[in-house]
């Protein structure tokens, strides 16, 4: 057998890759014995990715082999492929040829036959392209986007979603901005994704920011909670066990829920709008803007007056 027909190993497979798409940068996958897509003892994402796979096996009400799942920006396809090992049929959506070309790789090393990999913008996600899914991961991908393109995805999430989808995101502490759709209003903040003079290629290489949209929204947690139950879920839930240490205070993991809706039986007098009803809660910071607004036409005693009241830690 000449040397041109030896098969390449796993190892040379991926050094080939990285030649042209460049390293792995979240996702450290075991491919074979000795061979990882980052390096053997590196930990990132897959602290998250076992909090992801617990939440899926508690909730779906099924087996994971039975389940039908997607995942949605995808990037190297760590959670897809976890799932597909699981006997899932799977579906990863990803933006970046990069990423995808890596995610496919890894698949492929595994021999792994039920997932599909696509290259699309989450922002296309409609029901009659990609059919419904019994459990939908959004993982990182909701705060890429801006107030409008997060009210339509949102809801086309709900569209395809039979029974859980999983909400890992960046939250605003404070609502600063306002964003209206469908006459009702939430609560977040704009961020900036990309510099203003930035490129189309640019934006592409940028592999940890939105594909094209110069600014996103970061809701408050509230309003992503009445948003999730506005289009169509029934519950939302936060998860707390499994823990990840080094979790950020303004990233959370919601569960929304798709069930029936029920009304206690004993108490009718209880009103039906009941999710609506939650309030933002006011922070420190947005006190602290108010004051300074204030500042400029209030005397300097009660002004520190104020700030005893505000921000002074009571006493033990």
């Amino acid at each position: 057998m000449s040397a041109c027909t030896i098969p390449q190993s796993v190892s040379d497979q991926k050094n080939a890759v990285e030649k042209i798409y460049g390293p792995w940068t979240a996702h450290n996958l075991r491919l074979a014995d000795g061979v990882f897509t980052m390096a053997a003892g590196v930990v990132g994402d897959e602290v998250k990715l076992r909090r992801i796979v617990q939440i899926v096996a508690d909730l779906s009400r099924r087996p994971v082999g039975d389940l039908r799942v997607l995942d949605l920006a995808c990037l190297e396809g760590m959670y897809a492929i976890e799932f597909a090992r699981r006997g899932a049929q799977v579906v990863g959506i990803e933006g970046r040829e990069a990423n995808l070309e890596k995610a496919r790789f890894a698949a492929r090393s595994l021999s792994l036959g039920n997932i599909d990999f696509r290259q699309d913008d989450v922002r296309n996600l409609n029901e009659s392209k990609y059919g419904t899914f019994d459990a939908v991961l959004c993982l990182g991908i909701l705060y890429h986007l801006d107030a409008a393109d997060a009210f339509r995805f949102v809801e086309n999430i709900s569209a395809t979603c039979r029974n859980i989808a999983i909400f890992d995101t960046a939250t605003s502490p404070d609502a600063e901005q306002s964003f209206v759709w469908r006459d009702k209003t939430y609560w977040g903040k704009s961020v900036r994704e990309h510099a203003p003079n930035a490129t189309a290629e640019e934006k592409r290489k940028n592999l940890w920011a939105s594909l094209d949209n110069p600014s996103a929204t970061h809701f408050t947690k509230v309003s992503l909670s009445r948003l999730l139950y506005d289009v169509g879920f029934t519950s939302v839930y936060e998860c707390h066990i499994p823990h990840e240490p080094e979790k950020p205070r303004e990233r959370v993991t919601l569960m929304a829920v798709k069930g029936t809706t029920v009304s206690p039986v004993c108490c009718p007098q209880l009103p039906t709008d009941y999710a609506r009803s939650l309030s933002e809660e006011s922070s420190p910071a947005v006190a602290r803007r108010g004051l300074k607004l204030l500042g400029r036409h209030l005397p300097q005693g009660f002004k520190q007056m104020l700030r005893q009241v505000l921000f002074s830690a009571p006493q033990k």
